[in-house]
């Protein structure tokens, strides 16, 4: 057979193969079942939960699985999928064969076959038709940690339980110490809290749908009609409904040229196909912060839910207000907010307008140069699906969803490319090239974002700066790595390298470790972070790690809970406390300090001269009090509530 024979048999087999599509795929595309199929059309079987119910074009992830397996797959396996799941044995991560106490309740959690039970007896130890029993209807988280959200029996709106699940420690905490915040005086089961907030990011077009006595402040619920089209953030958070891309994608023809279109599919929203700032934009709807702009589009969207999708322009939509420290006057929806509560912008922000916690990268982002005048967006590190030649397990993937090789400089080099060459980046740096010090997230992006227990990077690229520290008390990237050193040595480096002014300080700044004071005399979310760079493995190979249980034995003595855990966590990656308990949480955790101080004493590792100096150790192996106690009369220690 000729060359050209065979090339008319193959087209001919190919169009033969179009039309067995085309009689089929109508009638597979948008019915394929899937492990965990999300539940849809479910408003009239259930009636103690919010509903998934699919309206406003949304068709769900389940009918996506047809065409894009691979696609489907990983997103499966994404923990944007699992943000929020119906409660079952599969989404369930705590144990639920466990009694706990909390402000003097007893709380009973147990299962029974496939669903999941809180109970808080009247008499503890005896079963009584009055005790309070709900059931566990979704699940919130699964990276981190995980909370649980009960039935309030006859109604869509929802409580919470008051205890956290830690994923990675397999232990409960109470939920209020998952958060960075004054201890409140009274607990609270935050009724109506998912329906009137979490629903908007943790699911996809989520309503809460309220009826005309509902009412959060005073508790009455009972109309709340809460229906999203599906749980978690899906693929339509991301690509727009999907209605009108099933429909026209029977038609295998389509499908067939659309392989050879370079523009696309334009009935469906693509984000690496949309220019930077609309592309990070579909982040931002929910990594930013955002107030509805007065009573009328709060209502819009809970009868409705977003006007916004992928590809709008988010810094114009109708109904939110884009929140930012530095402008001047601030809009309505914003001063509404100050006014009811003075310290609100300083719990997101830093001083200078720099976001200081977490799910809200999208601010930072957009003030970056990069962003600003090039093209930087957050398709730039990161990917929503793993591609198939990824070696990398799942997992490992799924953490940050970063691409492969970008937990380098792969990320940055990709403009700046002149610093491919070692010679350049070290003459940059003034690192090794193999050093964490030539990573340009560690100089550019530090780790002065808080969140979920820990220090995140600064998603605002930046550099370092004594200056902006004293200014902001935020900590400045050499500092956070060099924990053992001074301002000053910072700011002399800075001099010599790039030209830095070097700003006044005062005596302390110049003779004691920058860590020391800030954990000393900051706020508790300088104490946060402190606690946990504590315990970051680059700042320990740097710094030494023969002084730190001092101080994490002090911060495992904080007011907030928060700091006293992250200490924790620090403190049992120092050698020789691996195994060593706390009373984090307890009644007793005033006495965590002397005990840690005893039990360092007596192992054998202990800071040269010069750095203990720097670090306030004395030659006893103590912290002296008459250097210690005046540094911590001084701490910037207001209330503080950080919004992450």
């Amino acid at each position: 057979m000729s060359g050209a024979a065979a090339q008319r048999l193959l087209g001919l087999l190919v169009f033969a193969c179009i039309l067995v599509l085309a009689a089929i795929m109508p009638a597979v595309i948008g019915t394929v079942g899937s492990r965990d199929e999300p539940v849809t059309g479910e408003a009239d079987q259930v009636a103690n939960r919010p509903a998934a119910e699919l309206a406003d074009h949304y068709v769900s992830s389940r009918s996506c699985r047809a065409c894009h397996p691979h696609e489907y797959d990983s997103w499966h396996d994404s923990y944007h999928r699992t943000m929020t799941q119906v409660a079952g044995p599969e989404s369930v991560e705590g144990n639920f064969d466990v009694d706990m106490r909390l402000d003097g309740l007893n709380f009973h959690l147990e299962r029974e076959d496939d669903r999941f039970f809180v109970t808080v007896p009247r008499d503890p130890g005896k079963k009584s038709p009055d005790d309070f029993r709900s059931e566990v209807v979704l699940t919130t988280g699964s990276h981190h940690m995980q909370v649980y959200w009960t039935s309030l029996h006859n109604s869509r709106a929802l409580s919470l339980l008051p205890f956290a699940y830690l994923c990675e420690e397999k232990r409960w905490i109470p939920r209020r110490s998952a958060f960075l915040q004054p201890k409140p005086k009274t607990l609270s089961a935050e009724v109506g809290r998912w329906n009137e907030s979490c629903m908007r990011c943790h699911t996809t077009h989520g309503r809460m749908r309220p009826g005309e006595m509902a009412n959060l402040t005073h508790g009455s619920l009972e109309t709340v009609d809460s229906h999203v089209a599906e749980f978690g953030i899906s693929c339509e958070a991301c690509h727009g409904p999907a209605e009108d891309h099933i429909a026209v994608n029977r038609d295998p023809f389509r499908r067939y040229k659309l392989h050879f279109d370079d523009e696309g599919d334009s009935t469906i929203v693509h984000p690496n196909r949309l220019p930077h700032d609309r592309a990070s934009q579909v982040c931002g709807h929910c990594h930013g912060v955002t107030n509805f702009k007065d009573d009328e589009a709060w209502s819009k969207w809970a009868q409705h839910g977003y006007e916004f999708r992928p590809g709008d322009d988010l810094e114009k939509t109708a109904l939110r207000d884009f929140v930012r420290l530095k402008t001047s006057p601030q809009p309505p929806s914003v001063q509404k907010h100050i006014d009811g509560f003075p310290h609100y912008l300083e719990s997101m922000f830093w001083s200078d307008g720099m976001i200081r916690v977490s799910g809200r990268e999208y601010n930072g982002l957009s003030r970056s140069p990069c962003f600003e005048r090039g093209e930087l967006s957050c398709m730039s590190c990161h990917q929503m699906h793993q591609p198939p030649d990824d070696p990398r397990p799942r997992k490992v993937w799924a953490d940050d969803q970063l691409k492969l090789g970008h937990r380098g400089n792969q990320a940055c080099i990709q403009c700046h490319k002149e610093y491919r060459e070692e010679s350049k980046l070290v003459a940059h740096t003034h690192h090794p090239v193999e050093s964490s010090g030539s990573n340009c997230y560690n100089c550019h992006m530090p780790h002065t974002t808080y969140g979920l227990l820990k220090a995140i990077r600064s998603h605002q690229i930046d550099t370092p700066s004594v200056k902006n520290s004293l200014e902001t008390r935020r900590p400045n990237a050499c500092n956070q790595c060099h924990l053992d050193q001074t301002l000053e040595w910072t700011a002399d480096y800075l001099a010599d390298w790039h030209g830095h002014e070097k700003p006044d300080m005062s005596d302390d700044q110049r003779e004691i470790a920058a860590s020391v004071l800030w954990t000393l005399q900051g706020d508790a979310g300088q104490r946060a972070l402190m606690a946990w760079s504590f315990g970051w493995e680059d700042a320990k190979e740097v710094s030494g790690s023969d002084w730190m249980a001092p101080y994490l034995g002090l911060l495992s003595t904080d007011r907030y809970d928060a700091v006293r855990l992250i200490a924790e966590r620090s403190l049992k990656r120092l050698p020789g406390f691996s195994s060593f308990q706390l009373d984090t949480l307890g009644s007793e955790y005033a006495q965590n300090f002397p005990r840690v101080l005893q039990h360092w004493q007596s192992l054998p590792q202990k800071p040269p001269p010069e750095r203990a100096a720097r670090v306030l150790i004395d030659g006893q192996g103590q912290l002296p009090r008459e250097k210690v106690e005046p540094l911590m009369k001084q701490r910037h220690d207001p209330d503080l509530h950080l919004l992450e």
